[in-house]
């Protein structure tokens, strides 16, 4: 497989993740918007203010590239270690799930000055938003590599 499918695999699915977990914060009415929270806390200072321009785009930037990098991994794994399947997913996003968590932790406990969030539910969403890329790149590299991906036995076809 090309690189440029995990690309593609790392952009669609954490764009699918970005949407999801601004959907969740509609419906909780929560500011848990992932991108402007980075920028929020990515300048690393004690007077949190809104992002400029040049803070989001980064904060975007990372957020993407972070994406890309997760969905890379399960790339080399699908071509060296597993299988294409929905069990795979979901296991690969509950482990870069596990992953996120424990770095956004790191990052609001190291900050001097972190977003006033709720922070156990913000990361239960990011931990189900890592899914939500998972199994989004795992249909992607399916849709490439035979258009199926198994699902508890049977064949689950994708269309794009």
């Amino acid at each position: 497989m090309e690189l440029w499918i995990a690309i593609l695999a790392g952009l669609v699915g954490t764009l699918v993740m970005t949407c999801f977990s601004q959907i969740t914060a509609y419906f909780l009415k929560k500011p848990f918007y992932v991108v402007t929270i980075l920028a929020m806390m990515l300048p690393f200072k004690k007077n949190v203010s809104a992002p400029n321009v040049y803070v989001y785009t980064a904060a975007t930037v990372l957020h993407y590239f972070i994406g890309f990098v997760f969905a890379y991994i399960y790339f080399w794994q699908l071509e060296w270690l597993i299988s294409n399947d929905i069990v795979s997913a979901l296991l690969y996003g509950a482990i870069i799930g596990s992953i996120a968590i424990i770095g956004w932790k790191v990052f609001f406990s190291i900050h001097p000055n972190p977003p006033p969030i709720e922070l156990t539910l913000y990361l239960i969403m990011i931990w189900f938003g890592h899914i939500a890329l998972s199994v989004t790149a795992s249909a992607i590299f399916g849709f490439f590599w035979s258009s199926e991906i198994p699902i508890c036995g049977y064949s689950m076809r994708f269309f794009f």
